[in-house]
């Protein structure tokens, strides 16, 4: 899907992710000041200046005044050959020799490369620097090491040697140092604050580059309205996340899994509450020209929250006085008689292999508008059953005594157990679960669907996230974070993410 962007979505993606790119650049201030203090080695420089005299330059006693233009430009000609001619093998040899007058091999191999009793010439250069200060004939000899006084030893020394090499191989003109070089004891590298703040700077950019780039090849879904354009289905539903999670000892069978239900929890957040009654009233809206009013909630994967959407859904239909019933057709992983804390010994699977009748197996509450009907044991083929004689005449039963027909069905990409209600519900509703669920995998079960010929009423976004920049923060003032989910057709998740 091909992602657009303008300057207000850039800023609320950021926006979004602020906290992680703060942390991003402490991190890398941090690392920054570390290196700088504890792993940089500290440099010192020191330096000398040289005065650079053409051939016909006026002798240095007589009066400034009368050095004509012609003369200065000479010696600003003269400084860059200097320069060259400075940084050549010849005189960095002699550099050497005078150095190792100066100072024991054995010193000198801690700053720099020692062979057959010579310095590196390699070394020497690196340590130098030789520029024309403010492009005039003034050359300044710069030398950086890590040691004050090495440092200033080596632009004496260069001040020392340059003379004859400059006079014999140039031959015209003259250098006049002026002064010596000093020992400078205050490092001039690694500078700390600056290194950090760069840190810091670059840890900013790496870190907003990354979350553009990861944004820019997310594929799963963050916008209803994206969804719902691209499919050209309505959204029936957005449902924000409701928050909690299962405890470890209880293994998704304690009242924690009824935590997220609407039916008789004074916890659930306003908005959530809200969020359903306005899919209810969506979904009547849709099934007020269909067929019949039996509609099975699915979505792509497991853990995009189907199982409890689909009974929130009908606790909070049959809130209207409606009856309803809720049907748990996944037998593969059913999760309903947890959700609602009863026994799943008899169910759907022993009245469709003729083992029960549906009035021994069906759940009703006090007020007989809302009623559930587990999945019973787990069968060996799921599939075959829900797609024979028997489903259909318990369909055509159920809608009898019902105004309307929940149905819980499996996840649409394992397995195919949903293609066999096709004929006899009015359709599916697809669940999409905000930040996990891909355009590709809609596209898979939207296909799957349509072979079966089976009617997709809309799509319901859930588990939203809130965040502060989010897209959906500016229609909610809320923040949760809910875990219910499963793991199809394996172990039960100790944290079930989305079964909402």
């Amino acid at each position: 899907m091909k992602k657009e962007y303008t300057i207000k979505d850039l800023l609320v993606l950021l926006l979004g992710k602020v906290w992680y790119i703060i942390g991003a650049s402490l991190i890398c201030a941090f690392l920054a000041l570390f290196v700088s203090k504890f792993v940089m080695s500290e440099k010192y420089e020191s330096h000398i200046s040289m005065y650079v005299k053409s051939a016909d330059a006026q002798p240095s006693g007589q009066d400034k005044t009368n050095v004509d233009l012609q003369d200065i430009n000479a010696s600003k000609s003269l400084v860059q050959t200097y320069i060259v001619i400075l940084t050549d093998d010849p005189v960095m040899n002699e550099v050497s020799d005078k150095l190792l007058e100066m100072y024991s091999p054995e010193e000198l191999s801690k700053y720099f490369t020692v062979t057959s009793g010579r310095v590196s010439k390699s070394g020497l250069r690196n340590a130098y620097n030789m520029t024309a200060v403010n492009q005039t004939e003034v050359l300044q000899i710069t030398a950086t090491t890590t040691n004050a006084k090495l440092s200033a030893d080596l632009c004496n020394i260069m001040a020392e040697v340059a003379p004859s090499f400059l006079i014999r191989v140039v031959g015209a003109g003259s250098v006049e140092k002026i002064g010596d070089a000093e020992v400078y004891n205050t490092p001039v590298s690694p500078n700390v604050t600056k290194n950090t703040a760069l840190g810091f700077i670059s840890g900013l950019m790496l870190s907003a580059l990354v979350i553009l780039v990861i944004d820019f090849f997310d594929n799963t879904v963050k916008d209803s309205d994206d969804l719902g354009e691209t499919y050209q289905k309505p959204i029936v539903g957005e449902i924000m996340n409701i928050g909690g999670k299962l405890s470890k000892k209880d293994n998704g069978s304690s009242a924690d899994r009824k935590k997220k239900l609407l039916l008789n929890n004074k916890e659930i957040p306003f908005n959530v509450v809200e969020n359903y009654k306005t899919m209810r009233t969506n979904l009547m809206f849709t099934l007020s020209t269909t067929r019949n009013k039996i509609v099975v909630v699915s979505s792509p994967n497991p853990s995009d929250g189907k199982s409890v959407t689909a009974a929130n859904l009908a606790v909070s239909m049959a809130e209207t006085e409606n009856r309803v019933l809720l049907i748990d057709a996944d037998m593969r992983k059913p999760v309903q008689h947890r959700n609602f804390r009863l026994k799943n010994n008899v169910g759907l699977s022993t009245i469709l292999s003729g083992e029960s009748t549906f009035e021994k197996c069906v759940h009703e509450n006090k007020n007989g508008n809302f009623a559930l009907l587990t999945s019973g044991v787990i069968p060996p083929n799921p599939s075959e059953l829900l797609a024979s004689e028997k489903m259909r005449e318990l369909l055509e039963l159920v809608q009898q005594k019902y105004d309307y027909v929940i149905i819980d069905g499996t996840p649409l990409l394992p397995v195919t157990d949903v293609m066999g209600l096709a004929d006899e519900v009015a359709g599916v509703l697809l669940v999409a679960r905000y930040g996990k669920t891909t355009f590709s995998e809609i596209e898979e079960s939207m296909k799957k669907l349509e072979i079966a010929n089976c009617n997709l009423l809309g799509f319901v976004l859930n588990d939203i996230s809130a965040k502060k920049g989010s897209h959906y923060g500016y229609k909610y003032n809320y923040k949760y974070k809910y875990d219910y989910g499963y793991r199809y057709g394996g172990k039960e998740t100790k944290d079930t993410s989305a079964e909402n």
